[in-house]
């Protein structure tokens, strides 16, 4: 099998997080845009908002005006590189060398050397790497052929499973692809088109040194690549085997104090495969499983303690409370400890805490809090960049207390408090909102117009005082109704 490279890609990989992220738009037009605003640019379009000439590079507002079922959402760098690790996790099951594409996120390079005696074939070893990105809930195509880019180029026009016979057949189907669907720098697709080629043969019979001439080194090694002539060695990424403890009990047993008695030693065993391993532990996922399963779930819990730690009682009693008003509906049979690594960043290291002020207490008593209570009790406001109010500030769990560091307020700035849901407002003969005491003056109104991604919303609102004094912060919606939206201080 020496020489045998495979390529699994998944095209438009924040495209289809994106589409597994919110199955309700999986019908519609989707597009991927840098950032939650009407003129964000739109970086990812899929086949049904290109056949509405919606294209990469154009401004949402007026993409929506070519298709109005349009639906966008911008999709972080993180939220893709957490799918890459669980791709990258998920194929290391079929092959112990995989090897993530730098340059792109949804292309993964797998050796199949030594794996035909296990799945019998290469076409079955392909139909079950092509099935671990089905269940994953992706799209994409696997190839198996002799060279990276011929192969990767191969996987942009088909669906499914291919293995390739010979070098000569992978040559033959990869200058079939077409130039417009190998992610090329703009600027040398837009020239190649030009100057009529539109598929990967026309690029690869122009002269590779004129090629680095006219179009610089970046097209010069891309040409290299696709024609094969570059063999770069697999460079598989190294993944740490998980830091499990498993333990029977027998009998079952459903006594609080005895499984912590039983998780206590677990604990002390992760604790010291991950000193033998130089880190500590960022979070526990602890389960228990019961008698029948298949009637009864497991139960799994997950906990986090204030920073990343070694110390083994502290971990204990964070398991304790949440345990503590826990009622199993069945006896436990194992338990199953996972621990999350994390690197050291010294304090776990340390021998004495300071005597006068400890730094961490606060978060250790979050810990506790959130150990107790779930990993909502302790939450703090964030703002965030929205156009409708309430959708401007959010509430995130909370590990730490930070230190406050107030931004300078203009003078004369109000102070919202914005009710959890607003309150509709009958109106008068004369379509002003009725309010008790009666409203003495009103100003306005402030147009805010948002909500792209799902659908449009206009509203106006107002200031209002009333009798009393207080003011109010009102709005009209389209349809004339008056809204209580919150009051200002």
């Amino acid at each position: 099998m020496s020489g045998r490279i495979a390529c699994a890609d998944v095209p438009a990989l924040p495209l289809q997080l994106l589409a597994r992220e919110r199955k309700g738009w999986r019908d519609a037009p989707l597009v991927v845009v840098e950032a939650d605003a009407p003129e964000a640019k739109i970086l990812w379009a899929d086949a049904r908002a290109r056949a509405c000439s919606v294209r990469p590079g154009m401004r949402y507002a007026s993409a929506l005006a070519l298709c109005r079922e349009l639906r966008a959402a911008p999709v972080a760098a993180e939220a893709v590189e957490a799918l890459r690790v669980e791709l990258l996790a998920a194929l290391s099951a079929r092959t112990p060398r995989v090897e993530p594409d730098a340059a792109r996120p949804g292309v993964f390079w797998l050796d199949p050397a030594g794996l035909v005696p296990l799945f019998g074939a290469l076409d079955a070893w392909a139909i079950h790497v092509h099935d671990t990105l089905t269940d994953l809930e992706l799209t994409g195509a696997v190839v198996v052929g002799f060279s990276r880019l011929p192969c990767w180029a191969i996987t942009r026009g088909i669906d499914g499973v291919l293995v390739l016979s010979s070098p000569e057949e992978e040559a033959a189907r990869a200058g079939r692809a077409r130039v417009v669907d190998l992610d090329l720098p703009a600027e040398l697709c837009e020239a190649l088109l030009a100057l009529d080629v539109t598929t990967l043969a026309g690029f690869l019979a122009l002269p590779r040194g004129e090629v680095g001439v006219r179009f610089g080194p970046v097209a010069s090694r891309l040409h290299a690549g696709f024609a094969g002539a570059l063999q770069v060695p697999m460079q598989p990424a190294h993944l740490e085997p998980p830091v499990v403890v498993e333990a029977e009990l027998e009998p079952p047993d459903d006594d609080v104090h005895r499984l912590l008695f039983c998780i206590k030693g677990g604990i002390h065993a992760l604790m010291a495969e991950l000193g033998r391993r130089a880190l500590a532990l960022g979070a526990l996922e602890l389960t228990l499983e019961l008698e029948r399963p298949n009637r009864t779930p497991h139960h799994r819990e997950r906990l986090e303690p204030a920073q990343p730690t070694r110390d083994a009682l502290a971990l204990l009693e964070l398991v304790r409370l949440r345990l503590a008003d826990r009622r199993l509906p069945a006896r436990v049979e194992r338990v199953a400890l996972r621990a999350e690594p994390a690197r050291l960043d010294g304090r776990q290291l340390e021998l004495f805490a300071g005597r006068r002020r400890d730094p961490d207490a606060a978060a250790r008593a979050i810990a506790r809090l959130r150990a107790a209570f779930g990993p909502h009790a302790a939450a703090r406001a964030v703002l965030r960049d929205a156009w409708l109010p309430e959708h401007r500030f959010a509430y995130e769990p909370a590990a730490a207390l930070e230190a406050p560091a107030p931004e300078p307020r203009e003078k004369g700035t109000l102070v919202r408090r914005l009710f959890a849901a607003p309150a509709p407002l009958p109106s008068d003969r004369s379509g002003r909102p009725r309010t008790t005491p009666p409203l003495v003056a009103l100003s306005g109104p402030y147009r805010i117009q948002g909500g792209w991604w799902e659908q449009e919303t206009l509203r106006d609102y107002f200031f209002g005082e009333r009798a009393d004094g207080a003011l109010l912060w009102l709005y009209r919606a389209p349809s004339g109704g008056w809204f209580l939206h919150g009051d200002v201080d």
